[in-house]
């Protein structure tokens, strides 16, 4: 207990001696990778055959493979990329789709990571949703974050997903009296933005789900690597890891019935 508590001193004591708000060249450099990704993106879906990246033998023999995407190096910030998949023997397109599009059961889907979800807007294909995301990684990290998503229906077998933060905001003593949900770009910079892009195809007798996690977070201070690059890099690995279990728990009973 001792340890943990050093251990959570040093970091508040890293991040309070360096800059809070989040600087516009990492926000311009995180626009800009994103820019790219898309632009590939765009060429992936046109393929049916290329459509997918991930491992499907893996994926068909009930294993989430997951890997890191290279990023470049930002002015004070960091970029995470983190891909992975899954496979549902059995599902189905629509089951798929119903699961992704049901927010109101997000937490229960995706708990204890997501506290709230609702919709904010939905017209046609496009929806615009508020999550209070709750991240547990030595020190406990809150946000509320808004999200436009859109769904990009491709073809009978398949359909894509653009989810791109709006909005992230730190939320501090969470659920007591004095809660306060700070300015956009202040707080311990753990999330500044985070946008995942989702392709489903059906396929092989069942659904391969995909799933690429972009978040930009703060720089981590010089010698504070091995405390702090865990943290930063579970807002997207992790999470994605979790969402993929998740998701298939959910659709799974579904498709069997």
């Amino acid at each position: 207990m001792l340890k943990k508590a050093v251990l959570l001193a040093v970091i508040l004591l890293a991040y309070s001696t360096t800059r809070a708000e989040e600087p516009q060249s990492a926000k311009s450099a995180f626009q800009s990778y994103i820019a790219a990704l898309e632009t590939r993106f765009d060429q992936q879906n046109a393929s049916a055959q290329n459509f997918l990246s991930i491992d499907q033998q893996a994926a068909r023999q009930h294993q989430i493979p997951i890997h890191q995407i290279k990023t470049p190096q930002v002015e004070g910030g960091t970029i995470e990329d983190w891909i992975g998949g899954a496979f549902l023997p059995g599902a189905t397109l629509d089951q798929v789709l119903k699961i992704d599009q049901d927010y109101a059961r997000y937490v229960t889907y995706y708990a204890p990571e997501i506290v709230q979800a609702r919709v904010l807007s939905h017209q046609g294909n496009h929806f615009q949703v508020f999550y209070r995301l709750k991240k547990h990684k030595v020190v406990t990290v809150v946000l509320d974050t808004i999200h436009n998503i859109d769904f990009l229906p491709l073809a009978s077998d398949r359909y894509a997903v653009r989810s791109r933060s709006v909005s992230v905001r730190e939320v501090r003593d969470a659920g007591e009296a004095d809660e306060r949900v700070l300015p956009e770009g202040e707080g311990l910079g753990f999330l500044w933005a985070m946008n995942s892009y989702w392709r489903v195809q059906q396929r092989d007798g069942g659904v391969y789900i995909e799933c690429e996690v972009v978040t930009l977070a703060r720089s981590i201070p010089m010698g504070m690597g091995a405390l702090l690059r865990p943290t930063i890099e579970s807002f997207a690995s992790e999470s994605l890891t979790n969402t993929l279990k998740e998701k298939v728990g959910a659709v799974l009973p579904a498709a069997r019935q």
